[in-house]
């Protein structure tokens, strides 16, 4: 039976600052904020191992929020 592991990204973008902010929480350890947009951070989780398997996207006026979750097989 396969064990996993969990991250998520977080991504708050505000219109007005034009501004955009990239957390990523690992399992263990605090949430920290990552260099780079949303798209190259996945890409560096998804050469780690990590595979994306929900997505939620919201908004309202100039304010947007993104969370992806992703899993990583840790054991068999």
């Amino acid at each position: 039976m396969p064990t996993w592991e969990y991250a998520s990204v977080i991504t708050a973008n505000d219109a007005e600052s034009q501004r955009a902010g990239v957390s990523v929480k690992l399992p263990g350890g605090p949430s920290e904020r990552q260099q780079g947009d949303t798209s190259s951070v996945l890409n560096k989780l998804g050469a780690e191992g990590w595979e994306l398997v929900s997505y939620h996207s919201s908004g309202a006026g100039s304010w947007g929020f993104e969370q992806f979750w992703l899993k990583r097989q840790i054991g068999s």
